[in-house]
C-alpha cells in the first residue's frame, strides 16, 4: 500500500523587508516526517492587494511556486498600497500543500 502523505505544517517566522518598490520575504524552513530523499519541501508565495485565508488565497494573487530556499524577492510593488503576502509549504512529488501563513505590509514609500 502507498503511505498517506500528510500536508506540511504552516510556515512560521515570516519576515518582510521593504526596499524601494521591492519586498524581500523570508521565513523559517519547514520540516516534515516523510522520507526527505523522496519528498522535498518547496514553497509557494502569493501576494495581492486583497486578503485571503489560510486555505483560499485571493483569485487575483500573483503566485510564485517551486521556491527551494526560504526567501524570495517581490518586485514592482506600488507605493502607498497595502499588500497581503501568503506563504505555504508543499511536498514535491506528493501534490500536498500546507495552509498559508498571512502577513500584511503597508507600502508607504
Amino acid at each position: 500500500p502507498v503511505p498517506e502523505i500528510f500536508p506540511p505544517p504552516q510556515v512560521q517566522g515570516i519576515m518582510l523587508t521593504q526596499s524601494g518598490t521591492s519586498l524581500n520575504v523570508s521565513w523559517t524552513a519547514v520540516t516534515h516526517d516523510h522520507d526527505s530523499s523522496k519528498y522535498k519541501i518547496l514553497y509557494v508565495v502569493q501576494y495581492s492587494t486583497k486578503c485571503g485565508t489560510e486555505t483560499d488565497p485571493p483569485s487575483d494573487a500573483m503566485k510564485r511556486s517551486g521556491i527551494t530556499n526560504t526567501s524570495t524577492m517581490l518586485t514592482g510593488l506600488e507605493p502607498n498600497t497595502t499588500y497581503y503576502v501568503l506563504v505555504a509549504a508543499e511536498i514535491l512529488g506528493a501534490g500536498v500543500q500546507g495552509p498559508y501563513s498571512i502577513r500584511v505590509v503597508n507600502r508607504s514609500e
